[in-house]
């Protein structure tokens, strides 16, 4: 049997590279180009029957449209190693603070500014409350102080001699102390010097025998800071 004529649509053309067989090594084909005609595309389109254009518009906006981002499902394995959950903690109130109210008070800055050293039985939670809230019944000492070679300027700074004496703080004051210093630095050091007193802070404290050696670190400490 004779097949009937097809009849070759003229308006597409394909460009296919030709590969001579002379050659020992294939050239590098160049891309080939395909020009499509649209109006043909739009007749065949139109031939198909209601339920395949359905199907092909379907299946093309399944192609273009953009795929969601894959959830990850939690393993529940490690999630079941979990001690605490986030999920089971009561709020807490936005109101609910324990910081330190008062902050460094003037007079332990004028001592810094005048170059002397800050014993931490100042910067206990008690002598801060007697700082801020009794100051009419401190005593002060005249002190002349003197800045890169300049003449002696008299001013009046806190006796330190009516506090505890820093060699008698307790582990909860000097911790106390220790936290409101940082603060201090933080605010009026450079940060290479903060960073360099929260080291030293840092492997005081966690020192495996601290209680065991608390006289030493803290005689060790008041050292190292005063000098």
């Amino acid at each position: 049997n004779i097949p009937p004529s097809t009849t070759i649509n003229t308006s597409t053309s394909l460009q296919v590279p030709t590969i001579p067989s002379s050659s020992l090594r294939p050239n590098t084909p160049t891309p080939s180009t395909t020009t499509i005609n649209m109006s043909s595309m739009l007749a065949a389109f139109q031939k198909l029957s209601p339920s395949k254009q359905l199907s092909f518009q379907t299946s093309m906006n399944t192609a273009l449209t953009p795929s969601a981002p894959t959830s990850v499902t939690p393993n529940a394995n490690a999630s079941s190693s979990l001690i605490f959950d986030i999920t089971k903690e009561r709020s807490t109130p936005i109101s609910h603070s324990i910081r330190d109210v008062y902050g460094i008070h003037t007079y332990i800055l004028e001592l810094a500014r005048n170059n002397q050293h800050i014993p931490f039985s100042l910067l206990t939670s008690k002598t801060t409350r007697r700082l801020f809230l009794e100051s009419s019944t401190l005593k002060f000492i005249t002190f002349y102080s003197s800045h890169r070679g300049s003449a002696p300027t008299k001013c009046h700074l806190l006796d330190i001699s009516q506090f505890t004496a820093e060699s008698d703080i307790t582990i909860p004051e000097w911790h106390e102390a220790w936290a409101r210093y940082l603060c201090f630095l933080q605010e009026h050091a450079s940060p290479e010097i903060h960073t360099r007193w929260a080291n030293h802070y840092n492997i005081l404290r966690e020192h495996p025998d601290f209680t065991d050696n608390w006289m030493a670190i803290l005689t060790f400490d008041i050292e190292q800071r005063a000098s």
